[in-house]
């Protein structure tokens, strides 16, 4: 098991371009028919455009589709991102995702990917930051399977006279410890040091009765 990661991408952005990349082509085609027409710019009268913005028909989104020009469709209402994981989208992580502030619009688009909308009310990165926090933790149950179960009961064994122990899990089944009698410095440290696996590799910390 990797560590939980999300790489985002925005959807304005994406849409922005493929707008843009669509009016260069109709613009070109424009341009094509006028000139086999045996139109220019020379003529007395301005040149009337063949195509406008309205005639572009539909864009597709996540979340349905809507008139280019219109001002309910998600990019004119939120600041949109796709989210794609490598991890499941469960249930749970939907309903994670539901509760997280500032996520008004939530599309589950497949096993991986996701949909949100963001109000200009909220920052994108302090919404990507709680998401994160919230649907890349890991459970016990995800990371204690059978065996590395068997070797954290063994660990809780050996070290089951000290009154301060802590056990880091890393996603991939591995187990590092610290333990002390004294909440000392040095145990302290050694904590501290778990701490920053887990965050580095995900994963999980069981501690003692005492901490």
């Amino acid at each position: 098991m990797s560590r939980k990661r999300i790489i985002w991408k925005s959807w304005n952005a994406q849409e922005e371009e493929y707008v843009y990349n669509l009016e260069a082509e109709l613009k070109e085609l424009e341009n094509e028919l006028l000139g086999e027409a045996g139109i220019g710019d020379s003529g007395g009268s301005p040149m009337i455009p063949i195509f406008d913005k309205s005639s572009f028909g539909l864009l597709h989104t996540p979340v349905g589709m809507y008139p280019m020009e219109s001002m309910f469709k998600p990019s004119n209402r939120w600041d949109c991102w796709i989210a794609t994981t490598n991890f499941d989208i469960t249930k749970s992580v939907r309903n994670k995702l539901k509760r997280c502030e500032g996520v008004e619009a939530l599309r589950i688009l497949g096993r991986y990917t996701f949909f949100i909308g963001i109000p200009i009310t909220f920052d994108f990165k302090n919404v990507r930051k709680d998401i994160e926090k919230t649907i890349c933790d890991y459970t016990p149950q995800e990371v204690l399977n059978e065996d590395v179960q068997v070797t954290v009961d063994l660990v809780k064994q050996q070290i089951a006279s000290k009154k301060y122990w802590s056990i880091f899990v890393s996603p991939s089944g591995n187990v590092d410890y610290i333990v002390s009698n004294d909440l000392d410095k040095k145990y302290l440290d050694g904590l501290n040091e778990l701490l920053e696996l887990k965050k580095l590799l995900g994963g999980i910390i069981l501690r003692g009765d005492d901490g």
